[in-house]
């Protein structure tokens, strides 16, 4: 699959907020059925997710700014995570950016061949 977001030499650390929406987006058009976030017993995909944040971005964007769209996004998909001091939001965020690493950052080419 082409992968146009180059994060191969990036780690999920170096990664921030504002470099989700692009992320997001490269993973819907790369794998839109992929899960992108489970919650509980629900599930969101790459496709569900990016819809969300254009239509946040189109809404609010100028406003709230890139990095903050995809954070918000998920709170839509799952108001569960607006309402928890527990960090769970948090939790989805790091969960969603190692599977964004996963799914958007080419495969290392193997030496053999």
């Amino acid at each position: 699959m082409l992968r146009k977001f180059d994060v191969a030499s990036m780690s999920a650390d170096e990664i921030t907020a504002a470099d989700l929406p692009r992320m997001v987006a490269d993973a819907a058009a790369c794998e839109p059925d992929r899960i992108a976030v489970a919650h509980g017993m629900d599930t969101t995909t790459y496709a569900r997710l990016h819809d969300e944040v254009v239509k946040l971005d189109a809404a609010m964007g100028i406003l709230l700014g890139q990095a903050s769209l995809v954070p918000i996004a998920l709170a839509t998909v799952f108001p569960a995570l607006a309402d928890s001091a527990r960090g769970d939001l948090r939790n989805v965020l790091d969960a969603l950016v190692i599977d964004l690493v996963d799914c958007v950052a080419p495969a290392p080419l193997s030496a053999a061949g």
